[in-house]
């Protein structure tokens, strides 16, 4: 009876653990993150600062089957779980890439597009990273970045927010165009706090790598 009650409140487990899953889908607008990421059959999709690959393995089977997803975090354990869920849900389209704090390892020339999520403020050395995005993704390949800020803290410099894990959309398009890339859209609104006394939102910024280099 005891092996019988464990393996119940096993599956219970992981029953709730993808009922969470789904609603974080939803909550955090997952398809349309995609959708703005052109993930499709046989795109090379980079996510950078994967984490435990929640964003990874989505991007992995949306350009399934002949695309590929590459997880990319500085964090050896964050990988080492992402390989387990992984290898877990049968996904084999996964390249998981251990990252240095200034070098995200990106394949030259290989990708469609790149998604920072929740991570980009985190980058201390952003300048490095996004020479090292524009060098990895193909001419008019996609950079899609999507971070937080408190709308008391719009106004506040960037270390103040960078501080508080934030930052502001209007400081990373300013960033962007600095290191070359193409604006395409911005929604300062992509996702609103909700359920919570801070007033703000989840942004998104979508841009490209230039057809033609800059001259500079």
């Amino acid at each position: 009876m005891a092996v019988v009650a464990a393996a119940l409140a096993l599956l219970a487990e992981g029953a709730l653990a993808q009922q969470d899953e789904r609603e974080r889908e939803k909550t955090a607008r997952v398809a349309d993150i995609l959708t703005a990421l052109g993930a499709r059959d046989g795109a090379h999709i980079a996510d950078l600062g994967s984490s435990d690959g929640f964003y990874t393995l989505r991007i992995a089977t949306a350009v399934a089957p002949s695309g590929k997803a590459y997880a990319i975090d500085i964090d050896k354990k964050s990988l080492d779980t992402l390989r387990e869920r992984a290898q877990k849900d049968a996904i084999t389209n996964v390249d998981i890439i251990l990252s240095e704090p200034a070098d995200p390892k990106l394949p030259t020339g290989a990708l469609d597009a790149v998604l920072i999520r929740n991570a980009y403020h985190e980058m201390v050395a952003y300048r490095e990273i996004l020479k090292s995005v524009m060098s990895g993704l193909k001419p008019g390949g996609l950079l899609v970045v999507s971070e937080s800020i408190s709308d008391s803290f719009l106004d506040k410099p960037r270390v103040q927010q960078v501080k508080e894990h934030y930052i502001a959309p209007g400081i990373v398009e300013a960033e962007l165009r600095e290191a070359g890339f193409e604006m395409l859209d911005r929604d300062d609104a992509f996702t609103k706090f909700t359920g919570r006394t801070i007033v703000g939102a989840f942004w998104m910024i979508r841009a490209r790598r230039p057809m033609v280099p800059i001259a500079r």
